[in-house]
């Protein structure tokens, strides 16, 4: 009786980490102790992150981009930015069938409806030594095309979130902040069809329309994928990083977690081997004894 129910127990315990663990990806760099992605031209630049449906994307200006350990948000790592410039740009995104565009990644699937996404979220995290203006850290955006139709590509375009625009005029600096982004949050949008900065909602500013205004103003709009990332424009310098992205749309949470993986010393992988060669023998000699 009591080993069924110490089995029982083992097993559900089991089962809850087992449950815990699929609800988050692990998202490791191409260089397993980390990279650092960069492009000093003019146009834009992309690099996939293994099969995992990230990339490094938008690179250009000298702006940098990469899975590393520079900013570890409590654990190994995080993507981190930088952009020395205000010409530099780099972001980190995920996209619906990825597809190379001349060096630069463009979806070329659907993630799903923009009416079904019910909320978005991130960590990020702003480096005290940056000169940009006080309220600028790395945003998240959802990739939309307005009229759902792939096949017609001028309407495609973001809906982009800024702390700035949802009550926080300064960006917090040299620590993580997190931010859930649900129906009621303030988002501005780039393309779609309607220019920059639209005004859909007939205020008095450009800035305030919301999630679910936007996904009212779409009825059907896709998603193509998300990205967060830093630049184009920005005065001054930038560094910084962001972590455990996050969505859900419909009955389905996606989450990413960036990390890299510890390479182990040379010394330490001989001494391993060396450890299960002795013991291999030790169990060869005692069988034949």
């Amino acid at each position: 009786m009591r080993n069924w129910i110490a089995f029982s127990v083992l097993f559900a315990a089991g089962f809850i980490l087992t449950q815990s663990s699929r609800a988050e990806t692990m998202v490791y760099p191409n260089v397993p102790a980390g990279e650092t992605f960069t492009n000093a031209g003019g146009s834009n630049q992309g690099q996939a992150i293994g099969a995992t449906g990230w990339y490094y994307n938008n690179v250009r200006g000298s702006g940098a981009v990469g899975i590393n350990s520079q900013y570890p948000n409590g654990s190994t790592g995080s993507a981190s930015f930088s952009s020395p410039s205000g010409s530099g740009k780099a972001d980190i995104e995920y996209l619906a069938n990825g597809t190379n565009v001349f060096g630069n990644y463009y979806a070329s699937g659907s993630l799903g409806l923009l009416s079904d996404l019910s909320s978005m979220s991130y960590s990020w995290y702003r480096d005290g030594s940056s000169t940009t203006t006080a309220h600028l850290h790395p945003v998240l955006r959802v990739i939309v095309d307005a009229d759902g139709n792939l096949a017609t590509t001028g309407d495609r375009g973001g809906l982009v979130f800024e702390g700035a625009y949802n009550g926080n005029p300064t960006a917090t600096t040299d620590t993580w902040v997190s931010n859930t982004i649900g129906a009621n949050a303030f988002l501005w949008n780039f393309g779609l069809g309607i220019g920059f900065g639209a005004n859909i909602n007939s205020s008095s500013y450009a800035y305030d329309a919301s999630l679910g205004e936007w996904q009212a103003y779409f009825p059907n709009a896709v998603i193509l994928g998300f990205s967060s990332g830093v630049g184009s424009g920005w005065g001054g310098t930038f560094a910084g990083a962001v972590d455990k992205i996050s969505w859900t749309i419909g009955d389905t949470t996606t989450a990413s977690n960036f990390e890299v993986q510890a390479v182990p010393e040379p010394s330490s992988v001989l001494l391993t081997l060396a450890g299960a060669a002795l013991l291999f023998l030790r169990r060869r000699l005692k069988a034949q004894s």
